[in-house]
């Protein structure tokens, strides 16, 4: 007679109990690598670094020293100067086409494009300069990399300063243009 617990005899699961775990288990799983993915894309991956500056020419080699040597808040600063000389350029641009359908009224548009081009001088001339000190380390840095280390330490924190406070400066122009959805697009 066969026992009940004989290991020759077959089991039969005939609730599914087998089926219920596998698809929990599949389940489960699939929900871990969802979260995984979506905190990987949401918290952790970085946007790619803008390489390339609209007003003013700097090789992608720089831009990313500027960020991984120098300093993060460099690259910060340089990138919204660039970002913000784009916005002023259109605006600018905006300001020629009003006074062009105008041209009765440009008592009204010839202050605001004269301040606007003057504010967008002094931004280019800020990251012109800092661009032209940063290749000045980087090549320093290629030649010699401990010469070079020396002035990165004295030098970031001045360069990411001087950008900010170029930035601080033209904080009227800046807040115009961003509060006039027309100049924006």
């Amino acid at each position: 007679m066969l026992n009940k617990h004989d290991s020759t005899r077959p089991v039969k699961n005939t609730n599914g109990g087998a089926v219920i775990i596998v698809v929990a288990l599949l389940l489960f799983i699939a929900i871990a690598v969802g979260g995984g993915y979506i905190t990987y894309n949401k918290f952790i991956k970085k946007p790619p670094l803008k390489t390339k500056l609209s007003s003013v020419k700097i090789k992608k080699e720089l831009i990313q020293f500027s960020n991984n040597r120098i300093s993060p808040a460099l690259y910060h600063n340089m990138v919204m100067i660039d970002d913000i000389l784009v916005m002023m350029d259109k605006e600018l641009d905006r300001l020629k086409r009003i006074n062009k359908q105008f041209p009765n009224q440009s008592e009204i548009v010839s202050p605001q494009v004269k301040a606007l081009s003057d504010a967008h001088d002094r931004l280019s001339t800020a990251l012109a300069d800092a661009t032209t000190r940063i290749e000045k380390i980087y090549v320093t840095w290629l030649v010699d990399q401990k010469e070079g280390a020396g002035q990165i330490r004295t030098q970031k924190g001045l360069l990411a300063q001087q950008l900010a406070e170029a930035i601080r400066n033209e904080a009227g122009q800046i807040g115009r243009i961003k509060n006039n959805p027309e100049a924006r697009s």
